[in-house]
């Protein structure tokens, strides 16, 4: 008995690995879908993938770390109980980023400390600022982090999620147009910053070299 008892607890634990690795090969709208129709491993799946891209989005949206996360999980239990108006033709994490933009925003009237202020106008081009080296990459996301929120929102969901102007629009609830102007403003803000940066490395090199021989 004890020996069947083993074999049967060693042949659970390979259906549910191997149950795992199906829905870690299936995209998001389809696990979407699966969850849906009561699925529960399919929605851990998707908890799993896109907590931690969540929390990532919303910590720019208030300083307390527990509030960043009562915001993920307040937007998983919203996506949940909404599962059954998800149709599978949307793209997921458009859709999920467009229930935490909007419990978000709640939040912040709560607490008002919204800040939506949007200013400068510059040029740079996405490709040549923000596709560098990793510690390259986490510098401009810091100083990304300093720009107007909806801005550093705008930019996040371009270049980290990969979101189309289209996706983005939905997601923030804005105009295509007003979304363009976000992602134009914020690099060139970020343009700015990065040419003060290097004149100021290139004060201090000149000082440091300029010293008696």
């Amino acid at each position: 008995m004890a020996e069947e008892a083993a074999t049967a607890a060693d042949a659970a634990r390979h259906a549910a690995v191997g149950v795992a690795t199906i829905l870690h090969e299936l995209d998001s709208e389809e696990l979407a879908w699966r969850a849906k129709q009561g699925c529960q491993a399919s929605f851990t799946e998707l908890v799993y993938r896109y907590a931690p891209r969540l929390h990532m989005f919303l910590r720019r949206k208030t300083r307390a770390s527990h509030e960043v996360e009562d915001l993920v999980q307040d937007t998983f239990v919203k996506a949940y109980q909404n599962l059954s108006r998800y149709d599978r033709t949307w793209k997921f994490s458009t859709w999920l980023f467009t229930i935490a933009t909007r419990l978000a925003v709640s939040h912040h009237r709560k607490t008002q400390s919204a800040d939506s202020h949007l200013l400068c106008h510059v040029q740079i081009a996405p490709s040549d600022e923000l596709a560098g080296g990793q510690e390259e990459s986490e510098s401009l996301w810091a100083m990304a982090a300093e720009l107007p929120t909806r801005q550093h929102q705008a930019l996040w969901l371009k270049y980290a999620e990969d979101m189309s102007v289209k996706e983005i629009a939905a997601a923030m609830r804005k105009s295509q147009v007003c979304i363009k102007v976000l992602l134009y403003r914020a690099r060139v803000s970020l343009a700015k910053r990065l040419r003060e940066r290097s004149e100021a490395a290139d004060g201090i090199r000149i000082t440091m070299g300029s010293g008696d021989v």
